[in-house]
C-alpha cells in the first residue's frame, strides 16, 4: 500500500512537468509550488489513512476477556496471562517499589504479561485500560504446565478451602473453563470446577452480607476487600442479587447459574447435586416482597429442584441426605401454608357474597395443603438425628418449627361447627383472608348474642380445639404467618369469656410456634410448649401457664425436667408434636 502511494505521487509530479503545464505555469511559479505541496500532502494523507484503517481492522471493539489464550494454530505467539494472588497489590508506573502506584489490584484479577524484569512483570490490565509493573511474587503466570487443566483444577481444590480467597478461586475456575476441552468440561472434572465456582460465589456473597459498616459511615478494610472481590467476580460473568431484610439489613445472594449447570450434568456426583440443590433453594435468598402467587410459584420450583436429588442413591452420604430432607420439610410446610391461605381467601370472598351461608373454612379442607403438610412431616421423619453435625442443628430446629407450625393441616380438618362440652364452637370465613371464631352455649336460642366472637387474619386449625375438664378454658391453634403458629386460649373470667393469643415469643414474628400440650387438673393451669427464632435469638421452653394471669409459673428447656409435663401432658401432643424431638 505504501508503494502504491509513492507511485501515485510520482505520477502527479510527472504530469505537472509536461510542456502544456510548463507553458501555463511559466508566469506563475508560486502556483506550481502550491500544486507540488498539495500532491505531497495528499500522498501522506493517503498513507496515514491506510495505516489507520489497518489498525482499526485489527482492533477488537468488544470488551476483551479477562483471560485470553492463543496458540501456534492462530499464527501468533501465545498470550501470557497471570492471576493476581494477593489483595491490595500495587500496579506501578515503573519496575521499582518506590514508583507511584497507578491502581490497586485484588486476588483473582487477570492481567496480560507483556515483558519481564528481574523482580517485576510488565503487565497490561484490559479492564482499566492501563499498563504497569507488578512484583512477580504477587502474580501466578498461567503458562506451561501451570496452565494445563489438571494443574488449574489442583490449584482450585486448594484455594477452595481458604476463606477470603474466593475471588482467586473464581479466577482459577474461569482459567480452567477456558483451558479445558469440551469433553473435560462435560466430565467429572468439569462438574467439580463448576461446583467449586458456585460454592466460592455463594461464600463470597455470604461474606458480603455479614460485613457490618461503621456507625460513622466510614469504610472498613473488610468492606473494601469484599467490594473489590465482588467486582472481580462480576468480571467473570457471575451475578448477584441484593435483598433487603428486617432492620434495613442487606442480603447478597448468588444467582446460582453454576449450580444449575451442575444439577443438569450427568457427570455430577450425588454430593455435588445435593449441594447445588441446597444452594438454589435457600430461604434467605427469597424475595421478601414477593406476592403470595409469586411466592407459591417460587416454593414449588424449590420443591422441584430438591426432588432432582436422588435420596435413595447409596453413594449419597447420610449427612447430605439429612440436609436435603430438612430443606424439603421446610419448603413443603411453606407450600402447605400458602395453598391453605389461597383457598381460604377464595372461600372468604364466597362467604361474603353468600351473606352468612355457613361456608366451611376451605383452607382446612383443601387437599393440596394437606398433602403438602404430610410431605413435610414425612421428610422430617426420615432425618437421622445421630448423623447431624453441629452446623446442621440450626437447620434442624428451623425445619422442626416450620413442620410443627403446619402439622394440624396434615390431619383431617375438624367441622366448621363442633361441640366442646357444653359449648358450640364455630369457625367461618370473614373478609378475604380473615377467619372468625364464635363460641356459644349449647341450645342457645337463635339470635341470642354469642359468648365470644373474634376475627383475625390467618388460619384457624379447628382440628386442634381442646377443652379442659372443668369447661372453663379452650385451646385452639392459629397460623397467622408462614412458619409462625400462635395458641389461642379462650377463658371464662368474671367479665365473661375472653380470648388471648399466646405467641411463640414476645418479639417480631419470625419462625416458631406456641402449642397446647395439656391441661393441669383443677382448671387453673395449662401446659404450653414454645420454640422460636426471632430477632436473632433462638429459644425452646416448656411452660406451666396460669390461666387467670397467663403468667408462666414454671418452665424448663427440657420436657423431662418439668414434673407437670411428665404427669399431665396430652397423649396426642406427645405422639404428634415435633417439639419433643
Amino acid at each position: 500500500m505504501n508503494a502504491m502511494n509513492a507511485m501515485n505521487a510520482r505520477n502527479t509530479l510527472t504530469t505537472l512537468n509536461t510542456p502544456a503545464a510548463d507553458a501555463v505555469g511559466k508566469g506563475n511559479a508560486m502556483g506550481r509550488m502550491k500544486l507540488v505541496m498539495a500532491a505531497a500532502i495528499a500522498a501522506v494523507a493517503v498513507q496515514l489513512l491506510c495505516v489507520h484503517t489497518a489498525d482499526a481492522a485489527t482492533d477488537d471493539v468488544a470488551p476483551k476477556p479477562p483471560i485470553k489464550r492463543a496458540g501456534a494454530a492462530d499464527g501468533i505467539a501465545p498470550v501470557r496471562t497471570a492471576l493476581v494472588v494477593q489483595d491490595n497489590v500495587a500496579l506501578r508506573a515503573a519496575a521499582k517499589d518506590g514508583s507511584p502506584a497507578q491502581a490497586q489490584l485484588w486476588r483473582g484479577e487477570a492481567l496480560e504479561i507483556r515483558s519481564e524484569r528481574p523482580d517485576h512483570f510488565q503487565v497490561y490490565d484490559y479492564r482499566r485500560e492501563r499498563g504497569g509493573f507488578v512484583r512477580k511474587a504477587a502474580l501466578l503466570p498461567l503458562a506451561g504446565p501451570a496452565a494445563q487443566p489438571q494443574a488449574l483444577l489442583a490449584a482450585l481444590r486448594v484455594v477452595r478451602q481458604q476463606p477470603g480467597a474466593e475471588s482467586l478461586g473464581l479466577g482459577l475456575a474461569a482459567a480452567y473453563v477456558q483451558a479445558a476441552s469440551a469433553e473435560e468440561i462435560n466430565g467429572a472434572d468439569g462438574a467439580e470446577a463448576l461446583d467449586a465456582m458456585g460454592t466460592l460465589a455463594e461464600r463470597l456473597a455470604d461474606r458480603a452480607s455479614r460485613v457490618q459498616p461503621k456507625a460513622d459511615g466510614s469504610t472498613t478494610a473488610a468492606e473494601t476487600q469484599v467490594a473489590a472481590q465482588l467486582d472481580v467476580a462480576a468480571r467473570y460473568g457471575l451475578r448477584f442479587r441484593s435483598l433487603e431484610r428486617e432492620a434495613g439489613a442487606m442480603q447478597l445472594c448468588y444467582d446460582g447459574e453454576a449450580f444449575r449447570r451442575v444439577l443438569a450434568m450427568p457427570a455430577s456426583t450425588p454430593e455435588q447435586k445435593a449441594r447445588a440443590a441446597l444452594a438454589l433453594t435457600r430461604v434467605d435468598c427469597l424475595d421478601p416482597a414477593a406476592t403470595p402467587p409469586k411466592r407459591e410459584q417460587m416454593d414449588q420450583w424449590r420443591a422441584d429442584v430438591l426432588d432432582k436429588v436422588d435420596l435413595r442413591d447409596p453413594a449419597l452420604a447420610t449427612h447430605w441426605r439429612n440436609r436435603v430432607l430438612m430443606r424439603q420439610s421446610g419448603v413443603w410446610s411453606s407450600l402447605s401454608f400458602i395453598r391453605a391461605r389461597r383457598a381460604g381467601a377464595g372461600a372468604g370472598a364466597g362467604a361474603g357474597a353468600g351473606a352468612g351461608e355457613g361456608v366451611p373454612v376451605a383452607s382446612l379442607q383443601v387437599d393440596a395443603s394437606s398433602a403438602a403438610s404430610r410431605r413435610a412431616l414425612e421428610a422430617f421423619a426420615r432425618i437421622v438425628p445421630a448423623e447431624l453435625s453441629d452446623d446442621d442443628q440450626r437447620d434442624y430446629n428451623d425445619a422442626a418449627m416450620r413442620g410443627n407450625a403446619m402439622r394440624w393441616a396434615a390431619l383431617p380438618a375438624g367441622p366448621s361447627t363442633q361441640t366442646l362440652g357444653g359449648f358450640t364452637l364455630t369457625v367461618l370465613p370473614g373478609q378475604p383472608g380473615e377467619t372468625c371464631l364464635t363460641l356459644a352455649m349449647n341450645g342457645a336460642k337463635e339470635g341470642s348474642p354469642p359468648l365470644l366472637r373474634h376475627c383475625a387474619w390467618g388460619l384457624v386449625m379447628t382440628a386442634s380445639a381442646r377443652i379442659n375438664r372443668e369447661g372453663n378454658a379452650i385451646a385452639i391453634a392459629s397460623v397467622p404467618a408462614d412458619g409462625w403458629r400462635e395458641l389461642w386460649l379462650l377463658r371464662r373470667t368474671a367479665q365473661g369469656w375472653r380470648m388471648t393469643a399466646l405467641p411463640p415469643v414476645a418479639a417480631q414474628p419470625g419462625l416458631g410456634y406456641a402449642e397446647f400440650a395439656g391441661w393441669v387438673p383443677g382448671g387453673k393451669e395449662a401446659l404450653v410448649a414454645r420454640e422460636s427464632r426471632a430477632e436473632g435469638r433462638y429459644k425452646r421452653s416448656y411452660e406451666q401457664v396460669d390461666l387467670d394471669t397467663l403468667e408462666t409459673k414454671r418452665q424448663a428447656g427440657d420436657v423431662a425436667m418439668l414434673g407437670a409435663f411428665q404427669r399431665w401432658q396430652s397423649a396426642d401432643w406427645k405422639g404428634a408434636s415435633l417439639s419433643a424431638r
